[in-house]
């Protein structure tokens, strides 16, 4: 019993120890990984979207400038998977592995209907690589035992770094119902911003090493696509487009851009030094 007792004690020294160790640290760093869902709230009817889905990978860090709160960033990598089903007759021109955009590639007012590189859209799936920079205040608990538990508000701010599209649908030529791992410039905006509430744990099993883990949700405040370009040529970036008719009867084409905004729901790990 005596025993016991002594291991009990000299146990909770050594949780002791270790939590002021943490506790001590300004900056805790380390790597992270992620996984989640993200829900697309389309902006318009020309388009419904689905339940897509993310992982992450990066580094974390968090700079604890006062006893209870600190400052949480970090660099990752978000691989970002989504897709829309559309609504409306859909077309866009391809060549080769590119979606061509109005502006760039072309300048095309009145189609030909038979284009061999013309493609009616019926869903596209989008596989994304985004650089996230978060940043975030952290209102933490002091350490009890070997655990602190905390909660997060901030604004989470993601790059585009690459964007790719699987097109299911039909060529006008009949010659192809799928067009996959296709270059999509123009389609994403460069910036995404969301509003983000999380909460957690983090143990500190070891020195001032800690496992930290925390759900969050991310409210998302910017669209996801490029909308109407500044200039002249409102459409020059564009690249889906309708079918509409003119005062004379003629078939024009009528540029668009999908519009949706993004909320996400996500799980993450890391391990902090």
């Amino acid at each position: 019993m005596k025993k016991l007792l002594i291991m009990l004690v000299a146990t909770s020294m050594m949780a002791g120890v270790n939590a002021q160790e943490a506790a001590e640290k300004k900056i805790l760093a380390g790597l992270t990984l992620g996984t989640g869902l993200n829900f697309n709230n389309p902006q318009t009817n020309a388009i419904n979207s689905n339940v897509g889905g993310d992982f992450y990978a990066g580094m974390a860090l968090d700079w604890h400038f006062l006893s209870n709160i600190a400052l949480s960033t970090g660099l990752e990598f978000e691989f970002n998977r989504f897709r829309h089903e559309f609504n409306l007759d859909t077309y866009f021109d391809y060549s080769d592995k590119v979606i061509l955009q109005r502006g760039k590639d072309q300048d095309i007012t009145v189609p030909p209907n038979t284009d061999d590189g013309a493609f009616q859209l019926d869903e596209r799936r989008y596989r994304n690589i985004y650089l996230n920079l978060p940043i975030m205040l952290r209102f933490q608990t002091n350490y009890m035992g070997y655990l602190r538990y905390f909660g997060k508000f901030g604004l989470r701010n993601s790059f585009l770094l690459s964007t790719r599209a699987d097109n299911f649908g039909q060529s006008l030529d009949d010659s192809n119902t799928e067009l996959e791992d296709m270059q999509n410039p123009g389609d994403l905006s460069f910036y995404k911003g969301s509003l983000g509430l999380s909460v957690g744990a983090e143990w500190n099993f070891a020195g001032s090493t800690c496992l930290v883990a925390e759900l969050g949700f991310y409210y998302g405040i910017s669209e996801v696509h490029k909308q109407d370009a500044l200039g002249d040529n409102p459409d020059r970036n564009k690249s889906l487009y309708t079918y509409t008719e003119d005062e004379n009867g003629d078939l024009v084409r009528g540029y668009y851009s999908p519009t949706a905004k993004q909320n996400q729901l996500i799980l993450k790990v890391a391990f902090l030094f």
